[in-house]
């Protein structure tokens, strides 16, 4: 179980009345395939997100489309694009879409405008509730599901893709004797594998920084290296790279228990001045020359190109630098850590999920679709093919247990080291999979205790507005057209000024 901070860090959308218990009605007798008779011949449509996840489900469908004879269509589009697409059916009533992938930022917006069905509406109906669909039982962290997926007490999608922004680096260089010697002359400490705190991803992003000519690992460079990617473009991933560096410095955005409230903008203050400059010096000083330009796909082909020692990157990058040989020249070399610690050890709280929209013209169909979605074999295909299962049963399948990646998110989205053949999967020095230990032994500077920190992200219906102020005043400080404090001062004043509900708070 994460521990959470009493009033700042409170898991995001954390339900009022407790913890959210649903699962499906028990029957002696239920199948997919007799339960879906009703619907057979019935197109339900899908929508979200053109990533790995969705991609992934797309490969999948044709599973459901066997057992069900409901057919499945799956569109994939740039996030601006399907929340333009899903509000506008969703404002007119037109029910084109059936099934909806959304980030649990959105949730506050489609429940406040009643777009979206509880999960009640169709685990209630017998005819519909598969006995075997437990979500909040087969979750690897129910703190985790009620904060993400629910709205004051009601559950109202089933996990899709559940991930994290988290340290990937290239434990071969990291591990090689020459830089191991290298470094500890440097620096006159051991060179770490990996960087546990922030001090550590300062020096060794410092250290790997070379020109080509310059040794690495005992051989020549044909071209410079660098020692981390980050993301400088005025866009989302730069925000949410930040945001980590934000949290590890214990900052906040918002001074508030849970992302829906309000409250007084706090990013201004100290710990947000200090977070931001260690930003900027790490993005300028050690990055690829064009890390000003780059998102989260660029800081992908950095490291996946092999000219970059670390990064932090949503897990659902994972596969595609870990185990997809044809786009990644490091896959095999790179292993898995949580963000860094600073004043805090944390991790950030980030999930998709499935929703049904009230306009939805097959809700029974699609509410078979998404318990399907949550079968453990379905969840381990899904995780093995780029999705990020929350789901504890889909970690100890074979396909998972093959994954780099997969011991470090389990152990990112619960707090616990999962345990193969009766030993923790930790990781051992040469080897891309498992859990650093070093990591995992870290404990928060606060609780003095392992576990990580969950930090809130603000999902109040004008979060997408606080968004696009932060991200234009925290590119202009990163483009050198402003210092850090003038640069968050501007944002708290331009916040305050378009979100009254924030400047109640001033």
């Amino acid at each position: 179980m994460f521990r959470t901070r009493s009033r700042s860090l409170l898991l995001a959308a954390m339900v009022a009345g407790g913890s959210v218990v649903l699962s499906g009605a028990s029957a002696e007798e239920w199948s997919l395939s007799e339960a879906a008779k009703p619907y057979e011949g019935v197109t339900i449509r899908v929508i979200g997100e053109a990533l790995p996840p969705l991609e992934s489900l797309d490969q999948q469908k044709a599973a459901f489309e066997a057992e069900t004879g409901i057919m499945v269509e799956v569109e994939q589009h740039a996030f601006d694009q399907v929340i333009q697409k899903t509000s506008a059916d969703f404002i007119g009533g037109t029910g084109f879409y059936d099934a909806v992938l959304n980030p649990l930022m959105r949730v506050p917006t489609l429940v406040v405008n009643g777009w979206a069905l509880p999960l009640e509406t169709y685990l209630n109906d017998p005819a519909l509730a598969d006995p075997e669909f437990a979500v909040v039982d087969q979750v690897l962290s129910q703190d985790w599901l009620n904060a993400s997926l629910a709205h004051e007490g009601t559950l109202y999608g089933v996990p899709f893709s559940a991930h994290t922004i988290y340290l990937n680096w290239r434990y071969d260089v990291f591990e090689h004797p020459d830089e191991q010697a290298a470094f500890k002359e440097a620096y006159g400490y051991d060179l770490p594998s990996p960087p546990v705190t922030l001090d550590e991803l300062r020096d060794t992003a410092t250290f790997f920084t070379r020109d080509s000519g310059d040794m690495l690992a005992g051989e020549t460079l044909e071209q410079p290296f660098y020692g981390l990617t980050l993301a400088g473009k005025r866009h989302v991933s730069m925000l949410y790279n930040f945001y980590n560096i934000l949290y590890a410095y214990d900052g906040l955005v918002i001074d508030s228990a849970s992302g829906p409230e309000y409250g007084p903008v706090v990013i201004n203050n100290e710990k947000g001045v200090e977070a931001l400059t260690f930003y900027r010096d790490l993005l300028l000083e050690t990055c690829p020359p064009g890390a000003l330009t780059y998102t989260w796909d660029e800081q992908l082909a950095a490291i996946q190109s092999g000219i970059a020692a670390q990064a932090l990157l949503w897990a659902d990058a994972s596969y595609a630098m870990a185990h997809d040989e044809e786009q990644s020249t490091v896959a095999g070399r790179v292993a898995f850590s949580g963000t860094p610690i600073g004043a805090r050890k944390i991790v950030n709280l980030h999930q998709w999920g499935m929703f049904i929209p009230t306009s939805s013209k097959n809700p029974e169909a699609a509410a078979l679709f998404l318990q399907w979605t949550q079968r453990p074999d379905v969840q381990a295909k899904l995780m093995s093919t780029g999705s990020i299962s929350l789901t504890e049963s889909a970690y100890h399948e074979d396909s998972v247990r093959a994954l780099d990646y997969a011991a470090t998110n389990h152990y990112m989205l619960s707090g616990r080291v999962p345990e193969y053949d009766g030993q923790p999967a930790l990781r051992n020095s040469g080897e891309a999979d498992g859990v650093p230990a070093s990591y995992v032994d870290a404990v928060d500077p606060v609780t003095g205790e392992t576990q990580p920190v969950i930090f809130k992200l603000e999902n109040f219906p004008e979060y997408a507005t606080l968004e696009e102020i932060l991200m234009k005043h925290l590119s202009a400080v990163l483009a050198g057209q402003m210092e850090p404090k003038e640069g968050l001062d501007a944002a708290v004043e331009e916040i305050y000024a378009e979100i009254p509900a924030l400047a109640e708070h001033q």
